[in-house]
């Protein structure tokens, strides 16, 4: 009888095996194609309505998908990083301006990102915890130290540069350490003399010793000292342009005219060995254009009237041989490919803070639904043309080609978008995220209304209070930015828009009329800080003090290496 109860035992674990393989064999692998730009505005598409010039691949991908008209973006670029592959507010994290006013990570040596000891969850952990896989390409911009990459991120593999390209990576608008130095040197140039004419004089007259002079004289000397190696420090120095493969340094700096291709080269490689196996990939490929100033290769210079149009033009034929790759090797119907950029573009010097040549410039004007809609400000700033980018989806089957919408959205949907993509049950942790999933979205857009998926999406800026929020169509200025910056003093009267009609900001609704919805704001703002512990966060990354051993070099006394790797004349023939 036990013999029996055994056999029968052992048939029915054969059949639920047998089941199990069946439905596995017969479901079909989804995969993801994450595709980020750098600072692209969202008037420099022309699938967007910009006439300057044309990107067919980008125009194609929203022929065949969904295009955002109001999909909302961060301050920084870190910043904007960690809100798509978390999920959550960079404010949590302090991915935002400090007391220093940092914009960004301004050093390779500097620490932090998505450090596995914050405790966030990130999206290449996510898949490795239900066992799928995922690559990253391109740049990572969370940090240059190896606990910082994507291989400790939960990502299988890296290839790519660590921060963005920067004017110290670059040849025609090249900025490197030394210029950062002797620009802070002119600029203090009027304190130093002072400080050496008065060290002279007090000494001539005998107010102070020999000593205390020489004293004096090499305090100026070391503060000069410190000042130099505060500048070698930065992203200026040529030596923090990185090309790496996993976490290998295999160039450094990187060759301008070709780590494009290289990054383009590698993902057709990918697509057609490595995403063959059965198992589902995330496969993020996160380009360095057209950010200023502005990367091309050779072959893309001067093929437009303004080398930003040139790198928006690399950026687009890029995504096509991409998005060829994916069709090729008969991955498009099974991927959900997502194209955003991280921030709006920038119109202002990185260093000068003077405002760049019209030649540098993209368009802050689109079109949406038809019409001609023109913002105002660049990136860093709260205004609608800080905030808003250019983002679309693609997902045979699911989303109806050529549709649009003006859902208020946000790069923090992009994580939750793709936990419900593949269906994938929520934990406790995932209570924490910010954003709201995209998918219902996809069947039907037309039938969400703004405010569908954020009652409120709040736009911080700094450690401070929130900056502005945004409620369905109307946007609420709460503190006192510029087109370029958003930290300011609070406003002692908020400024109201009616982001439809208004979408420059230019005409303030009365306060009077919507004292009510003020008053919920400041009720749920406050519920919300309370509960995401922003209290708690007074300090940002940026801020941090780095250690000048920690800048990531090939050797101890050697930051020079290159990687031969110049065959890419069939990326042009196929």
């Amino acid at each position: 009888m036990k013999r029996l109860l055994w056999f029968l035992l052992f048939l029915s674990t054969i059949q639920k095996v047998t089941n199990t393989t069946t439905v596995n064999k017969h479901q079909p692998k989804l995969n993801v194609l994450l595709i980020i730009a750098d600072d692209l505005g969202i008037g420099d598409l022309s699938c967007y309505g910009n006439k300057n010039i044309k990107t067919p691949n980008l125009d194609l991908l929203a022929s065949e998908g969904l295009k955002f008209n109001r999909i909302y973006s961060f301050p920084s670029d870190s910043g904007s990083m960690s809100a798509i592959l978390t999920g959550q507010e960079p404010r949590k994290f302090g991915l935002v301006k400090g007391i220093n006013k940092w914009p960004d990570f301004w050093s390779p040596s500097q620490s932090g990102g998505l450090l596995q000891q914050h405790g966030e969850k990130n999206i290449g952990r996510m898949f490795i915890e239900n066992k799928m896989n995922s690559f990253y390409s391109g740049r990572w911009g969370l940090g240059f130290q190896p606990d910082s990459l994507p291989t400790s991120s939960g990502f299988l593999s890296f290839f790519g540069t660590p921060g963005s390209h920067s004017m110290g990576c670059s040849k025609q608008n090249h900025f490197s350490d030394s210029n950062l130095f002797w620009h802070k040197i002119t600029d203090s140039a009027p304190i130093l003399l002072s400080l050496t004419a008065m060290i002279l004089i007090s000494k001539f007259h005998s107010v102070i010793k020999l000593r205390t002079c020489i004293l004096l004289f090499c305090m100026l000397v070391i503060t000069i000292g410190l000042l130099r190696v505060f500048c070698w420090m930065t992203l200026f120095n040529p030596n923090a342009c990185i090309f790496m493969e996993n976490n290998v340094i295999m160039e450094q700096p990187y060759t301008e005219d070709v780590l494009s291709l290289r990054l383009i080269k590698n993902a057709i490689h990918f697509f057609n060995y490595r995403a063959k196996n059965n198992v589902p990939f995330l496969f993020v490929m996160s380009f360095l254009q057209p950010k200023f100033p502005h990367l091309r290769s050779s072959p893309f210079q001067n093929k437009t009237m303004s080398p930003y149009y040139d790198s928006v033009v690399e950026l687009d034929w890029s995504i096509g041989k991409v998005l060829q790759a994916l069709e090729k090797n008969n991955l498009k119907n099974n991927t959900l490919v997502i194209f955003v950029s991280d921030n709006a573009q920038s119109f202002t010097h990185p260093v000068t803070r003077l405002p760049l040549p019209l030649h540098h410039h993209g368009s802050n004007v689109f079109k949406a639904n038809k019409m001609t809609i023109k913002l105002r400000g660049e990136k860093g700033s709260n205004l609608e043309g800080g905030l808003r980018i250019p983002a679309i989806m693609r997902l045979p089957g699911k989303i109806k080609s050529n549709s649009e919408t003006n859902i208020v959205a946000s790069l923090t949907d992009i994580y939750p978008t793709i936990m419900d993509y593949y269906n994938i049950e929520k934990t406790m942790d995932d209570r924490l995220l910010d954003g709201k999933s995209l998918y219902p979205v996809f069947d039907n857009p037309g039938l969400f209304p703004s405010s569908s998926l954020h009652d409120q999406l709040y736009h911080y800026c700094d450690t401070g209070p929130v900056g502005a929020v945004t409620v369905g169509n109307l946007k609420i200025l709460l503190r006192n930015g510029t087109e370029t910056d958003c930290s300011g003093p609070l406003l002692e009267n908020p400024l109201i828009f009616n982001i439809s009609s208004d979408p420059g900001e230019l005409h303030p609704l009365p306060i009077k009329a919507h004292m009510p919805l003020l008053y919920h704001i400041k009720a749920s703002l406050k519920k919300y800080e309370m509960t995401a512990n922003l209290h708690k966060m007074k300090s940002a990354q940026y801020d941090e003090i780095p250690n000048p051993m920690d800048f990531p070099c090939v050797d101890l006394f050697d930051c020079t290496k290159t990687y031969v790797d110049d065959e890419f004349s069939t990326l042009f023939h196929e």
